[in-house]
């Protein structure tokens, strides 16, 4: 994968907020900071291409854990499991992060959302990338405001692997909630491709409407 601006750009959204939690607890964010974002350069330059930003709209959650785990990764063996689960929230929660999810509200749960998502998917499914790209079926629910999708492969477990960090993974698993709920909706999940399972399998509805 290529270093461009969109890296950039996404390191500038996510790092300042997960050093800033870091830096709460007593780190000492800034040698993190130089440590960590020479580690994510070189994470960017090994891990194949998903298609790019305009060619996989998964090409941001790839990015965004190879930010956060260059964090852990610069704390040499340091870093607790709890941890980093807090960093990874607390970059979740950066303004422009959570902006670009509640703006999505008003229309995520309309027929025609579901349809551009399932079109995305099918897109996203051909993009490049092998075992560091994601596999989605989105399965259109009883109305608009529900649906499913299962995905059979996940770039972030792929990227734990990589790293030798797989069980760093179900943290970032623990996004797709947060993210969900900012646009109106609450999944329900049985089972996850980081915890073992088959698949993962996301029931997504709006909120206050049903199970």
């Amino acid at each position: 994968m290529k270093y461009t601006c969109c890296e950039r750009l996404m390191w500038h959204i996510i790092a300042p907020a997960s050093l800033r939690c870091l830096s709460e607890q007593g780190w000492d964010a800034p040698a993190l900071k130089r440590k960590a974002k020479m580690i994510y350069r070189q994470m960017v330059k090994r891990t194949p291409s998903v298609g790019g930003l305009t060619g996989n709209s998964l090409h941001i959650c790839l990015v965004a854990g190879m930010i956060w785990l260059s964090i852990y990764e610069a704390a040499e063996g340091k870093m607790g499991e709890e941890c980093f689960g807090n960093m990874v929230m607390a970059g979740m929660e950066s303004p422009i992060v959570k902006a670009s999810f509640t703006r999505k509200a008003k229309a995520a749960f309309t027929l025609s959302a579901q349809q551009k998502r399932a079109a995305k998917a099918d897109r996203d499914n051909a993009a490049p990338g092998g075992a560091f790209n994601w596999q989605a079926e989105v399965i259109l629910g009883r109305d608009a405001e529900e649906y499913t999708i299962l995905y059979r492969q996940c770039g972030l477990c792929a990227l734990g692997r990589q790293e030798g960090l797989p069980h760093l993974v179900p943290y970032l698993c623990a996004l797709d909630m947060l993210s969900i709920d900012w646009m109106g909706g609450a999944l329900y999940r049985t089972k996850t491709l980081a915890t073992g399972g088959d698949c993962c399998d996301f029931y997504i509805c709006k909120k206050c409407q049903r199970q």
